[in-house]
């Protein structure tokens, strides 16, 4: 507050300093107006002059007494002012120095009071834990359970209530999965409708076909068989129909007609219109579609292959690897899988890429003419490769991983090297029976683990594996939970081609005697 005081009277004296000067210029002024008029005196007479500078010199007196009381009066009134202001100023500093000191002393004893009820809620703090250890300790002597004992106990509980639970929600996701899944379905019943061949004749020869119920084979059949005799006659494929429940048979050695077929009749069975008109239309429709996927396919894998500007002739040959399988291997994916192999392995060793590379899509050619020509696949290749003039070295490749001639060239034994690759890795053809038989006894000794199993059945050459519960130990909600468990330990613990399909049967019966 000093501090301001003296600021303030430092102002007040250099507004008084100001008022000096101002003063000071004023009587300069003056003095300079009187020595001019003094000048002009020294021509009147010295009476005269006497005279008028007495009169003068009063009017002077006067004058300077007049300006000296308004300075007097005007510095007065400005002193006023600022003892004014000071003293309204030391009133505002003494007012907010009393406020500070308030707040100051409010706070203060906020502080305290904090302070006291932090005490007080340490002093609680321990006092709880306190009762809460004598409590625990009570309840253990009540329960005789120790806190761990408990503790695992209620985790137990929890975890049951959870899986039933678990058990709802994988119902209802699987609930809504089915009702969204119209397209995978259809995969999915494509892959159910194989069926795992011993031969090599049946594999390539036969395609079984799912149908609704049995009342499709009469409407198949058609009045006098003219339905049927049609049906073979477009397709030229032979439609077997017997005692088998819901399924026909669809037998020819041409792959490429019997898919035409399998398409057809399915459209067909989905259209419920079954008449030999009928069956030329969606037959005509079929072939077109599967020569335009034919063409695709072939396009496709000649891309893939890094050749895309081959010969027409070729690119349909190419395309019918699709509906073509070797010991249950796709022609087309073991085609470019030794493609792959063959590019790499020339690419490391320093041989010619796209020779061996055309080499190797070119290999199997003869596969897909076996059922129309005479000979062997090697055979019937290198007849494919001079009608459009493709290089020795492809043909040499085709004799040559068959060790029906000697290699001429490195691109040509890579052929041999991918072709064998290919065909022994683990999965990428049918195993033999004893594989097999192993198979599917482990796919049902894998559920046979779980508690509450009763009986477990392989089915659909280990496509699905059926599980029947006790309905005493596995209730209604824990059916699917238990599938779930099951699938995922399939998953993990064995090894399968294509999806194996879980299904939990849970079935109670009543019986009765009458006597």
């Amino acid at each position: 507050m000093e501090s301001i005081l003296l600021a303030l009277l430092g102002a007040a004296l250099v507004g008084t300093g100001g008022l000096s000067a101002y003063l000071y210029k004023s009587l300069s002024d003056e003095k300079v107006k009187r020595e001019k008029e003094i000048n002009a005196l020294k021509n009147i007479p010295e009476e005269r002059q006497l005279e008028l500078v007495g009169t003068k010199a009063k009017e002077i007196l006067l004058s300077a007494e007049r300006k000296a009381l308004e300075i007097q009066a005007e510095m007065d009134k400005k002193s006023q002012t600022a003892r004014e202001e000071i003293a309204n100023l030391e009133r505002r500093l003494i007012t907010r120095e009393e406020a500070v000191d308030k707040r100051t002393t409010l706070l203060e004893e906020r502080e305290d009071k904090l302070e006291a009820k932090y005490q007080s809620l340490e002093q609680a703090k321990k006092d709880v834990q306190k009762i809460r250890t004598e409590l625990a300790t009570k309840l253990e002597s009540i329960a005789q359970l120790t806190k761990d004992e408990a503790k695992d106990m209620l985790i137990k509980q929890v975890s049951e209530e959870l899986k039933d639970d678990l058990a709802r929600k994988i119902r209802q996701s699987e609930q809504e999965l089915q009702s969204k899944s119209d397209e995978l379905a259809k995969e999915i019943l494509v892959q159910a409708m194989e069926r795992s061949a011993v031969d090599y004749v049946a594999e390539s020869t036969v395609t079984t076909f799912s149908i609704p119920n049995e009342d499709v084979k009469g409407r198949i059949i058609g009045k006098e068989g003219r339905n049927i005799r049609t049906f073979e006659k477009l397709t030229g494929v032979d439609v077997i129909i017997d005692e088998s429940p819901e399924t026909i048979t669809l037998s020819c050695f041409d792959p490429v007609r019997r898919h035409v077929a399998s398409l057809a009749l399915e459209k067909l069975i989905q259209d419920g219109r079954i008449h030999p008109g009928k069956i030329e239309e969606v037959v005509q429709k079929t072939k077109e579609q599967i020569a335009k996927e034919i063409k695709k396919n072939g396009e496709k894998l000649a891309f893939d292959a890094g050749f895309p500007n081959l010969d027409p002739g070729l690119i349909k040959l190419l395309g019918r690897f699709k509906y073509r399988t070797s010991y249950g291997q796709g022609l087309d994916k073991h085609t470019m899988e030794v493609v792959n192999i063959c590019g790499q392995i020339a690419g490391e060793i320093g041989a010619n890429v796209q020779l061996a590379k055309k080499c190797a899509l070119f290999h199997d050619v003869g596969k897909i003419m076996t059922h129309e020509q005479e000979g062997g696949h090697p055979e019937i290749g290198v007849q494919i490769a001079e009608k459009f003039h493709l290089e020795e070295e492809v043909k040499n490749a085709m004799l040559a991983h068959h060790h029906l001639a000697d290699p001429i060239c490195i691109e040509s034994a890579l052929v041999y090297i991918g072709d064998a690759i290919s065909g022994a890795r683990p999965g990428a053809r049918f195993n033999n029976l004893e594989d097999y038989v192993k198979r599917i006894r482990a796919l049902e000794d894998t559920a046979r683990e779980y508690e509450g199993v009763k009986e477990v059945y392989a089915i659909h050459a280990g496509r699905e594996v059926r599980v029947i519960v006790v309905p005493k130990v596995i209730d209604d909600n824990k059916i699917t939970l238990l599938a779930h468990d099951i699938a995922k330990k399939i998953e993990t613990t064995q090894t399968y081609a294509g999806t194996v399909k879980v299904t939990v049967i849970r079935e109670t019966r009543g019986e009765g005697m009458a006597k």
